[in-house]
């Protein structure tokens, strides 16, 4: 680089003056000192000069770091991010520049539901075959987040393929070409299954689920339950062992896609159902990591995760969409957060097991093959149910309509919903046209109360009916939860004859023209 001086006066034209003698350097620094006398040296005016010339450079360092991160965004964001319509660039910008007053694309209930699909990617086996399935929605009125996760190998109609396991929807729109292609193929089967409307898509593989979490320095989680899997697939189509120690674990982004994976654990880590489990704690270590100040403030980690977004990642979000998101994120706690895994493996659950026709293993609604009733009525009211799983109330199913067995039907129903059914009962010529549930809770299950109310159109009293015995009934079958004699209830659902037709119903719930509830 040249280097450039200060220009002298009376260099360029030579004068016959005789150049005066400058001075020594002991007379130098005697003038200087009468010159700025008590004057630090950081503050003469030659270091006033070379500190702001430093300001400057870092200052015009930081603007190409933002300008190139900036464009960096935009670039990912037109395809990663591109919106349904695959919005422009420029138009991203705008919309992220000035959201204007849009709000996320939601139901007449406020909820926003997302589908979240993790996939092999190329270099896999089966590398389009979908492996993690969650629906996760945001509840717009108190930013509460649930998340359904649907088992890799539940049975489900696909158009043109008949019934097949749901992880081949991703693969069969991709690699026989469907017409819809395999994003929306797989998003009409999860919108089959629940019954929710999918407003937003989102898919990444498994490399740059790998890559993001290596970026972000790794996940900090608790492994509640141990365990060993000695047939972890290799990167070679062989196995290898794996093992998690219980307690506060730091995961790279392998061990992290080990985690989420993992299938033939021992200690009750070898179902679908607590892979699942796994890939929510991890879903939420990751927005833990990629929201905290060490990430947003730092452009190296945030360039990273661009990068690994860029060619892993594909979804139906604007860039002003995410930042939505982010935002609500921010705010978000674990008590806010509801997981919920249909789980063949526990008592009661909605699915059940079995042998497909080709002798491979399958999941299946409880009520029948394609039978989604009572899917879409848990996926309709996963924030309350949870609220159900909290106030855990006990409660007894009292049949006063005269169908033997019915008791013992709703109990069975409701507990896997989420209802803690201590006993059932069947009061001796007792009968009553409409359902009562009799509230003995002292105002601790409301919510409780609420969801029997409109699931059987009953009304509500807080005084036991003469004709109905406190600690009448019988445990429930197979209910493992209470070895001992049933105690007294805390809530009484009074089954009526017109619950009849609603337990035996076919129309989904939120269609049923119920009784008109009341409270006495």
């Amino acid at each position: 680089m040249p280097n450039f001086e200060p220009r002298v006066k009376g260099k360029e034209q030579p004068s016959s003056t005789p150049t005066p003698r400058r001075p020594s350097p002991a007379a130098q620094s005697l003038a200087g000192q009468a010159e700025t006398p008590n004057v630090p040296a950081a503050l003469r005016p030659g270091r006033r000069f070379r500190w702001w010339h430093a300001f400057t450079g870092v200052v015009a360092v930081l603007a190409l770091i933002a300008v190139g991160l900036g464009w960096k965004i935009l670039r990912v964001g037109s395809t990663v991010f591109g919106g349904t319509n695959h919005t422009s660039t420029l138009g991203q910008l705008g919309r992220l520049i000035v959201p204007g007053d849009r709000a996320l694309l939601q139901d007449d209930n406020g909820r926003t539901n997302i589908l979240l699909v993790g996939y092999g990617g190329p270099g896999h086996e089966g590398p389009y075959l979908a492996d993690t399935i969650i629906l996760a929605s945001l509840n717009q009125t108190t930013n509460d987040v649930a998340m359904l996760s649907i088992p890799r190998d539940f049975l489900v109609e696909l158009p043109g393929f008949g019934y097949r396991k749901i992880n081949n929807a991703l693969a069969f729109g991709r690699t026989d070409e469907h017409p819809e292609g395999g994003d929306a193929l797989i998003t009409k089967a999860v919108q089959d299954v629940t019954g929710q409307t999918i407003h937003y898509f989102a898919r990444v593989d498994f490399n740059g689920f790998k890559q993001a979490v290596d970026t972000l320095g790794g996940l900090d989680l608790t492994v509640d339950n141990p365990f060993i899997d000695t047939e972890y697939p290799t990167y070679n189509y062989g196995y290898q062992t794996i093992r998690f120690a219980a307690g506060a674990q730091h995961l790279t982004g392998e061990q992290a896609l080990q985690f989420s994976r993992s299938r033939h654990g021992n200690n009750g880590e070898g179902s679908d159902f607590a892979r699942s489990a796994r890939q929510q704690k991890l879903l939420f270590a990751f927005r833990e990591r990629a929201l905290s100040a060490g990430t947003l403030t730092n452009p190296g980690k945030i360039s990273g995760l661009l990068d690994a977004l860029g060619s892993h990642v594909n979804s139906t979000f604007e860039l002003w969409e995410v930042a939505r998101l982010a935002q609500i994120a921010q705010d978000l706690t674990p008590d806010k957060v509801v997981t919920r895994v249909l789980d063949a493996t526990v008592p009661d659950s909605l699915v059940r097991a079995g042998t497909g026709t080709d002798g491979a293993y399958i999941i299946q609604p409880r009520v029948g093959l394609g039978n989604y009733l009572e899917l879409h009525e848990l996926a309709a009211n996963l924030f309350p149910l949870n609220t159900v799983a909290k106030e855990h109330v006990s409660v007894q199913v009292q049949n006063a309509t005269g169908e033997t067995g019915l008791a013992e039907t709703v109990g069975h129903t409701l507990r896997g919903f989420a209802y803690d059914i201590l006993s059932i009962g069947t009061p001796k010529g007792v009968r009553y046209d409409q359902s009562v549930i009799v509230d003995l809770s002292n105002g601790r299950a409301p919510q409780t109360v609420a969801t029997l109310q409109r699931k059987y159109g009953a009304s509500v009293t807080t005084s036991l009916p003469t004709d109905i015995q406190l600690a009448g009934g019988k445990p429930l079958t197979a209910n493992l939860n209470r070895n001992a004699a049933p105690t007294n209830p805390q809530v009484i659902l009074i089954l009526g004859t017109s619950a009849v037709a609603i337990v035996h119903s076919t129309t989904p719930p939120a269609a049923r023209n119920l009784p008109a509830a009341s409270s006495t």
